[in-house]
């Protein structure tokens, strides 16, 4: 009867979950990978739109500074048309004053823009290094499955080797005595020609020594 190789549960459980993580930790890569292209998808829209709004106001404030020049210039004249032209003058003062308000407005406002842009610039930025960071780690983690799963891989073989290798020796053992003399067999329990037995008694011991050899640990 021959005998079959030695089952090895705790090595092959042990290589299937290693797939299983490698595999897992394959498909987390993918999504942090998604999640990072998001950010910074948004990260420039947002800026896109901020850089729309700030050139808008900046363009309302060039235009405001264009009409206070022009009134400027107005009232300057008005100021040398003499008292013929107070009524002119007062009206024109008070749209100057106004338009003065209006461009003080737009630059404070132009002001606080920037300041918001520069901070949700740093917080995306923030985010995306986060997110960087993270595929960065699960990438590593990755790679030490993968590492494992490549040295658990040789282990088995290196096993499967030792199992065929105690195979083979136990099959050479079972010829050996299959095939041993009939007068060695009965000179075995002979007291005064035990030569036989103690040849036998050596080869055992050699055959034994070479399956310790082959021991799987």
């Amino acid at each position: 009867m021959k005998t079959r190789y030695a089952p090895l549960p705790r090595l092959l459980a042990g290589l299937l979950l290693g797939a299983a993580l490698a595999t897992a930790a394959q498909a987390d890569d993918d999504a942090h990978a998604s999640k990072e292209r998001e950010a910074l998808r948004r990260a420039q829209s947002a800026l896109r739109t901020m850089t729309e709004e700030r050139d808008g106001l900046q363009a309302d404030k060039a235009k405001l500074a264009q009409d206070k020049d022009r009134l400027d210039r107005e009232l300057a004249a008005a100021r040398s048309g003499g008292q013929a032209a107070a009524a002119h003058l007062q009206q024109a003062e008070q749209r100057a004053a106004a338009l003065q308000a209006q461009l003080d407005a737009a630059q404070a406002a132009a002001k606080a823009a920037d300041a918001a842009a520069a901070q949700q610039v740093a917080e995306l930025q923030g985010q995306l290094q986060a997110a960087r960071r993270e595929s960065a780690e699960r990438l590593q983690t990755a790679r030490s499955l993968s590492a494992l799963l490549e040295r658990s891989t040789t282990l088995l073989a290196a096993d499967e080797d030792k199992n065929r290798k105690l195979y083979a020796i136990g099959e050479d053992l079972l010829k050996r005595y299959q095939s041993r003399p009939r007068v060695d067999t009965a000179l075995l329990g002979d007291p005064l020609l035990g030569l036989v037995d103690v040849r036998y008694a050596s080869e055992a011991e050699d055959i034994r020594g070479k399956m310790a050899q082959q021991q799987i640990r």
